[in-house]
């Protein structure tokens, strides 16, 4: 793990943002993980999930692949549901909002 972390850094180097891009795509694909592994031991398969609501087996096969960036919070908060599971997002960030 050491040389990829000195590999990212020499990137970063060369391309500024590409450090970011890497955290950003890892934080992706382990949520896609989570949920892949959820379904797995719910011996379920995705025509199951499928099934069960209105997201088709290709969006399913997407979401546990991290292959579309496009997939809306409604169907990854969708999807969690029908694994019996709810999906816990959390803003963080530098700006302080003042209390309305």
């Amino acid at each position: 793990m050491d040389d990829l972390n000195k590999l990212i850094t020499k990137i970063d180097n060369e391309s500024p943002g590409f450090k970011e891009q890497v955290k950003k795509r890892s934080q992706e694909i382990q949520i896609a993980h989570q949920l892949r592994l959820t379904r797995e031991s719910l011996n379920l398969t995705r025509k199951d999930v499928a099934e069960r609501g209105d997201i088709s087996q290709q969006v399913i096969s997407k979401i546990e692949n991290a292959k579309d960036d496009r997939i809306s919070l409604h169907t990854l908060n969708k999807y969690a549901e029908m694994l019996g599971c709810s999906l816990k997002m959390e803003l963080v960030g530098h700006i302080k909002v003042a209390n309305l």
